[in-house]
């Protein structure tokens, strides 16, 4: 028997040390008593009723697989990896009941999606809802807005890199571009144990290594230092990967016939890695980032941090095999296989990789229209900074859940200005808005910046973001590399009024 999870009426904030301990209880698979989490006079959205119509059903649960070759127990939804594509068309109600049989508490997070009126729905736990206990269920309601690629994946502690995520698409109301078919990719690293034992061993010094300690890259890789807090194993692309080199474990293989135009709908669903992305021998036309139509880009390849979606096209006009590569910065390789129709059933040829001249670059990316910026928005300074003895990451030198929440009135326009002295890349990510990127201090684009949800902030740099908080809730803002999120590398964002 499932039961229903309602939300509290007052706000209780966890400490540091509860945060820590839930996350520790969570990986032993404790039942954890839920949080009262939703400030008095807030309100919750209207229940669901039994006339309105579940439009999807997703039960989290383990089980073992061995996507990679490696078997190891997998928590996932609907017991397959990645998730079942969610897909609904822009503006319709979604709701997808989530019946929790992971044996420990869990959320799910619709990343990208902007939950206007329903920031209760946004599936951060601590925030916005209470974790579902073990055994019971809960209904998410909410419109499906922005359109675009997007993905779902659970937001309590570590579980997503466990295999807690999906693909949500989001139909355009019109075309943004012609193609024939499209085909969704959702890659991610991948770790022989689960992602609780591997914070466990960050939290103790286990790593041995400062942060932004450079790895070696291969010699075909023309590409800088990976920044990793944990080495390495394997990669996925659609819940197939191989775990070492000469594996015979299945790969991922999209089939096209010569001549069609394909819309890839490319998604970093990993934990700790960028990635680069090409597909050999075929040129890539960008064409949105996050969701949010950009003007095309003519690329060879593009790297795609932590959390970030990008939708291309691919020209199908080549024949017989290729490699798709989705490559970390230091060269460790995830691959699928495109197979034009005909083609004999082997792989491609091994050899070095030869990666095209023509990489996206974060100034290629614009608007495809001019856009109009509040002229004297508020300016919010972030510092981020880190150690791993102990390892921790912090905003501001705060780290969360003690951290002073980010106060914001609604309609107020917003400049982050983040600074990064780190010697690490951070995808930050925003919930409920979208931003425009305008850019490094001092040479700003304000005339057709690029929207996105998601940015990697370089290392050693700083970045400027503008958005206007429109959307009243509580919002959280974090960096999307997993290990970094857990241990204070987030804030909570509240516009008023809730």
């Amino acid at each position: 028997m499932h039961t229903s999870v309602l939300f509290g009426s007052q706000h209780v904030s966890p400490s540091r040390r509860q945060f820590l301990r839930w996350g520790a209880r969570a990986a032993a698979g404790l039942t954890l008593a839920p949080a009262l989490l939703v400030p008095a006079g807030c309100g919750t959205p209207a229940a669901v009723t039994a006339a309105e119509p579940v439009t999807h059903i997703l039960r989290a649960r383990r089980f073992r697989g061995a996507p990679d070759g490696r078997e190891r127990e997998v928590w996932g939804y609907d017991g397959q990896l990645p998730g079942p594509v969610i897909r609904a068309r822009e503006g319709e109600t979604l709701r997808v009941k989530v019946i929790n049989e992971l044996g420990t508490p869990t959320t799910v997070h619709w990343h990208g999606m902007h939950q206007p009126g329903t920031w209760q729905m946004d599936g951060v736990a601590d925030v916005s809802q209470a974790p579902i206990p073990a055994g019971a269920e809960f209904v998410y309601e909410y419109k499906a807005t922005p359109a675009g690629t997007h993905w779902y994946h659970a937001h309590v502690g570590v579980q997503y890199g466990n295999g807690l995520f999906g693909p949500l698409v989001v139909d355009d109301p019109a075309p943004i571009a012609a193609y024939d078919r499209e085909e969704t990719l959702l890659i991610n690293d991948w770790f022989w144990q689960p992602g609780e034992e591997e914070l466990a061993r960050l939290l103790k010094g286990g790593s041995g290594k400062m942060p932004g300690m450079d790895r070696m890259p291969k010699k075909d890789m023309k590409a800088g230092p990976d920044l990793g807090d944990i080495p390495f194993q394997s990669g996925l692309i659609n819940g197939k990967g191989r775990a070492t080199p000469d594996s015979k474990s299945p790969l991922t293989e999209v089939r096209v016939e010569k001549g069609e135009t394909v819309r890839l709908r490319l998604i970093n669903g990993s934990s700790t890695y960028a990635l680069r992305f090409q597909v050999d021998g075929h040129p890539l036309a960008v064409i949105a980032s996050d969701g949010q139509p950009m003007k095309p880009v003519s690329v060879d390849n593009l790297v795609m941090d932590v959390g970030e979606t990008y939708d291309v096209l691919l020209k199908a006009d080549q024949e017989g095999a290729r490699w798709i590569r989705a490559v970390t910065l230091a060269g460790n390789p995830i691959l699928a296989v495109l197979r034009y129709a005909g083609a004999a059933p082997a792989e491609p040829e091994e050899g070095a990789v030869q990666w095209g001249p023509r990489a996206l670059r974060p100034e290629d990316m614009r608007s495809r229209e001019s856009v109009t910026l509040a002229a004297q928005p508020r300016e919010i300074s972030l510092t981020l900074g880190g150690s791993m003895m102990p390892y921790r990451w912090s905003i501001n030198e705060q780290f969360y859940p003690d951290a002073d929440p980010i106060d914001i009135q609604k309609d107020e326009p917003v400049r982050f200005v983040i600074r990064n002295p780190t010697r690490m890349s951070h995808p930050f990510h925003l919930h409920g808005h979208s931003f425009y990127v305008l850019g490094k201090p001092g040479a700003l684009n304000r005339t057709d910046p690029v929207l996105k949800d998601t940015v990697s902030v370089p290392p050693q740099s700083d970045l400027v973001l503008q958005w206007v908080a429109n959307n009243p809730g509580r919002w959280f803002w974090h960096c999307h590399i997993e290990w970094h999120m857990a241990t204070g590398m987030a804030r909570v964002v509240q516009i008023k009024p809730y």
